[in-house]
């Protein structure tokens, strides 16, 4: 074999090697992100995730903090709650499962949510491989990153909330600001 042959050959090969690899990440129909928010409660706090389809495919089950490596939360988890109507299970004090089975899916592009309570900090809850989770097409399995199936791995980003009293205490001040700017101008005017 000649040089240049070996040479289209090689090509044609790297060229085959790379559409494989290529089409085994566009494969995939299923994606998310999502954020998660607390609440400082009495002994803890409540937990509120926003899910959102990032995929073309619906999704039907969402495995919060569960990997191959296992259950990733470091307190068990309790009361989980969700706006889908999905069934609602922790999973050996680790992890929870939020299945669909009459509830319904989620489209790609909307956000469902999903809530929980946990004596974990938010911290201790975003700190990998603490709240590493999959989405699933169907029915949840032991799996992850499958075309067709399952997701790659992702973290909800938490992001904060102002507290109610933060809230009251800007809209406050901005009020006694607004009554002491009045009052300036009425007593400029009379001058």
């Amino acid at each position: 074999m000649n040089r240049k042959n070996k040479f289209t050959s090689s090509c044609l090969a790297l060229a085959v090697a790379a559409a494989s690899i290529a089409s085994s990440f566009t494969s995939y129909g299923q994606g998310a992100s999502a954020t998660i928010s607390d609440t400082p409660v009495s002994g803890g706090f409540d937990y509120t995730i926003v899910l959102l389809n990032t995929g073309s495919t619906n999704l039907n089950g969402f495995w919060y903090a569960w990997t191959d490596s296992g259950n990733n939360l470091t307190a068990a988890p309790s009361s989980p709650a969700n706006t889908l109507g999905w069934g609602n299970s922790i999973f050996f004090n680790g992890s929870i499962q939020w299945q669909n089975s009459t509830g319904t899916a989620l489209a790609p592009g909307d956000t469902g949510t999903f809530t929980f309570f946990s004596t974990s900090t938010p911290t201790e809850i975003t700190t990998p491989p603490s709240g590493e989770s999959v989405v699933y097409v169907h029915t949840i399995g032991f799996n992850q990153a499958m075309p067709g199936i399952s997701s790659p791995v992702f973290s909800p980003t938490l992001v904060t909330v102002p507290e109610p009293s933060q809230v009251a205490l800007l809209s406050l001040g901005s009020l006694g600001l607004l009554a002491t700017s009045k009052r300036w101008r009425r007593g400029s005017s009379a001058r």
